[in-house]
């Protein structure tokens, strides 16, 4: 399992037998799989305090589901995706729920979950 975002999808390699699939909220330009049960709920999406989001995103979703269950759902070749830039990311001018679910899988089930 792996983490990338929207913006870079098109150059991902295609030969690897990856399943590309949306845990945003919203994905206005996206036709491929979605998973809705990581999406963040609506009244957390603005929140810029990452602290806070990620309290919040624990509380609402992640303590409600079963991350073996999540993991056997989405298969060990999906690329969860979402909005927010990876360079972003790193460099501390964003953060995104998709590497809060990576910890969250890495944490529970001891595997790796890098970005693409």
């Amino acid at each position: 399992m792996k983490t990338g975002y929207f913006g870079k999808v098109r150059s991902y390699p295609k030969d690897k037998g990856y399943r590309f699939v949306s845990i945003a909220r919203f994905a206005k330009f996206w036709d491929g799989d979605t998973y809705q049960k990581l999406a963040p709920p609506a009244e957390i999406i603005k929140i810029k305090d990452e602290k806070l989001y990620e309290k919040i995103y624990y509380e609402k979703v992640l303590s409600r589901l079963n991350p073996q269950q999540v993991f056997d759902e989405l298969g060990d070749n999906a690329v969860l995706l979402c909005y927010e830039k990876y360079a972003d990311i790193e460099n501390g001018t964003t953060f995104c729920h998709r590497r809060i679910v990576a910890k969250w899988l890495e944490d529970n089930l001891g595997i790796k979950v890098d970005e693409l």
